[in-house]
């Protein structure tokens, strides 16, 4: 398990820098641009990439074999949910598809011996997504996909 630890955390490193280096790139203006949040996510996934591994070098062998090996089903469906959502996201638009997305990965991420409050998942979807919409559509000046909202949001 711990060497497993360590190619997940060397993977998530090196798939930062690549990030990382697809996001310097892009052309730059003064002050905000297209490539100030892939450069912030990239440095994150860095971030968290040597965190991973460092935890897996620090970690010793026997606690590997007593972390709980559950969690497959989760992760399964998570790639599944990101998959979906970027097919959905032209078609459907932004805020629509992720209050979807948003709403669907609530519900995948409660422990299954907890209720999932659905109706505040639902409102934490749908504001969470007018607020990221409204950022970058108004505040950073960046064009995000309105799909059958293109009307009320122009």
């Amino acid at each position: 398990m711990r060497l497993k630890d360590v190619i997940v955390g060397a993977a998530m490193t090196a798939a930062g820098a690549a990030y990382l280096r697809m996001a310097q790139l892009l052309p730059e203006k003064d002050g905000v641009d297209a490539a100030t949040v892939p450069t912030f996510l990239a440095w994150l996934m860095i971030l968290l990439g040597l965190i991973e591994l460092a935890g897996a070098l620090r970690r010793a062998p026997d606690d590997a074999a007593r972390a709980p090996t559950g969690g497959v089903l989760t992760v399964a469906l998570t790639l599944a949910l990101i998959a979906g959502y970027v097919a959905a996201l032209r078609p459907l638009g932004f805020p629509i598809a992720t209050a979807l997305y948003l709403f669907v990965q609530f519900l995948v991420l409660t422990p299954r011996s907890i209720r999932p409050p659905v109706p505040l998942y639902a409102g934490l979807a749908v504001a969470a997504a007018a607020v990221i919409f409204a950022t970058f559509r108004y505040g950073f000046d960046l064009l995000l996909p309105s799909g059958p909202l293109v009307a009320w949001l122009n």
